[in-house]
């Protein structure tokens, strides 16, 4: 994912401070993506040095703090239009650190690998409890439908995969 074309989206439509930022990203996009707020600075920090965006200072309340607000640049707004146009996107690889244990583990990892799997299939159910909760009402309907079915597709995944372990399929190659 593009955070820091999705933090540019979030500044063109409306201007804001990192934590507003981070905040309006969490609503937009839900719980599947596990974005941390901490990751939005670096990429606002990005945008400014590329000239996307542009920080002002603002003094705020009575406790006279300062806060940079974020306001998109016509080139911003630009760069932004070009992202959203682009139909040459590869599809995303797929890079599961899961995945690699398993086509390089020996059987002696088998108990290790399965209490991974079990791990990983809690983990994913939460998740997809709390998307099918709704519990970020303003994603998309089509951002959250697609994050349905990835999770219960990674859970399924996943009960396959100890399944097989389980049942010695460690160290086979087809």
């Amino acid at each position: 994912m593009s955070l820091k074309h999705a933090v540019l989206a979030l500044v063109v439509e409306r201007r804001g401070y990192g934590y507003d930022i981070a905040h309006r990203l969490d609503e937009r996009v839900g719980p599947a993506w596990r974005l941390n707020p901490s990751a939005v600075y670096p990429a606002i920090d990005q945008l400014e040095r590329a000239g996307l965006v542009a920080g002002a200072t603002r003094q705020r309340g009575t406790r006279r703090t300062t806060r940079v607000v974020y306001s998109a640049t016509d080139a911003g707004a630009e760069a932004l239009d070009a992202w959203l146009g682009a139909t040459d996107a590869p599809p995303e690889p797929i890079r599961s650190e899961l995945q690699l244990r398993i086509a390089f583990a020996r059987p002696g990892d088998r108990d290790a690998l399965l209490a991974q799997l079990a791990t990983q299939e809690r983990a994913c159910r939460e998740l997809l409890a709390r998307c099918e909760r709704g519990d970020a009402p303003s994603v998309h309907p089509l951002v959250a439908s697609g994050a349905l079915r990835r999770l219960r597709a990674e859970l399924a995944w996943l009960r396959e995969a100890r399944a097989a372990i389980a049942a010695g399929a460690l160290g086979e190659r087809e």
